[in-house]
């Protein structure tokens, strides 16, 4: 069984008036799901969405760890990322997205009930390197 050690670790002395901020959290996943992906998408442009297609995330037990980051280090060039729980084929509803990666940003969250991520730049065409890997329902 494939593991993927995550560690995601914040910190500052400055953010707070009276408090400094300090943790970190680590886990070990475990994705054994049918869908590992790992890949680059050169977006088409402001306007188009494109998306990732992945086989049906159900919402029942079934789930999936996603990484993705916006390569582009031009200002300006943010992607808005949503998640598509309708027909593939179809568009996302307008203004339903759930992030919005700037240049040189990343996300790791879990999602479910998903048939593809859609992925919209609010100009240029910005690269998305991402990692999709999907757990096993239980």
């Amino acid at each position: 069984m494939a593991t993927v050690n995550v560690t995601l670790s914040l910190s500052s002395t400055d953010l707070f008036a009276k408090q400094n901020l300090s943790f970190t959290e680590t886990d070990a996943l475990s994705p054994a799901g049918d869908s590992q992906v790992v890949g680059k998408l050169y977006l088409t442009g402001s306007g188009t969405e494109d998306s990732i297609h992945v086989k049906e995330i159900e919402g029942t037990g079934d789930k999936a760890y996603l990484y993705m980051k916006n390569l582009s280090k031009t200002s300006g060039e943010y992607i808005e990322v949503s998640r598509r729980a309708s027909a593939v084929g179809t568009d996302s509803t307008a203004n339903d997205w759930f992030a919005v990666l700037g240049p040189e940003e990343f996300l790791f969250i879990p999602i479910a009930n998903c048939l593809s991520v859609d992925l919209e730049p609010a100009a240029g065409n910005p690269t998305v390197e991402y990692i999709l890997m999907e757990k096993a329902a239980g």
